[in-house]
């Protein structure tokens, strides 16, 4: 019995919710069900990085969204309550070059080779060092539900990007996150990966 309530206060204490959500008695990770029957979760989030793929580089913020659709609602173990789903999204990402005493200053993302082994920078950024990011992330999403209003994902796949006048290219995606169950289909979901990570509210459908 100590040892149930010692479980049952950690994880209130982890989670951050009000006392009771997360009872020794809401664990039901035994009987191998996602407590929550749905096809698709919307996820409207803000998103944070730095040292971004491609020429970019310093730190940013934005907004995206996410979208997961379920393709193994009972998951891929037996026994245990996890899921799949295919994760696709649209990050919006404002970036900001090195911090110099008189503010952000422009930088140079492009050089080409010039005479004697030198460097010539053919492209810098411009309006005080900033530029834009768009991710476009693929990934596979597993998730592990071990109550029912707490869960866990990692998510590996792949992210394409498109940067100005450097157009598309493409790098791995990786990310581990959580959710907290604040409604009968909302949660609060944060992830941290690369090439962002992010915190935001999903909706369960």
């Amino acid at each position: 019995m100590l040892r149930r309530v010692g479980l049952a206060v950690t994880l209130a204490a982890a989670a951050a919710i009000a006392p009771g959500v997360a009872r020794a008695s809401d664990a039901i990770i035994r009987y191998g069900r996602v407590p929550i029957g749905y096809a698709v979760e919307v996820e409207p989030h803000l998103v944070f990085g730095s040292s971004p793929p491609g020429p970019g580089y310093g730190s940013g913020a934005g907004i995206g969204i996410r979208a997961s659709f379920v393709v193994a609602p009972e998951g891929f173990i037996r026994g245990v309550n996890d899921s799949a789903a295919i994760g696709v999204g649209l990050d919006l990402g404002h970036y900001y070059g090195s911090l110099a005493f008189n503010g952000y200053r422009d930088q140079c993302l492009h050089f080409e080779p010039g005479p004697n082994g030198t460097s010539v920078c053919t492209e810098v950024t411009s309006n005080g060092g900033t530029y834009n990011y768009l991710f476009i992330p693929a990934v596979l999403q597993w998730n592990f539900w071990f109550t029912d209003r707490l869960s866990a994902f990692g998510e590996p796949g792949i992210n394409l990007f498109f940067l100005g006048n450097h157009g598309f290219g493409t790098d791995f995606a990786f990310y581990v996150g959580g959710r907290i169950r604040v409604a009968d289909r909302i949660t609060i979901t944060a992830r941290l990966g690369y090439p962002t990570i992010g915190v935001g509210v999903s909706f369960m459908m």
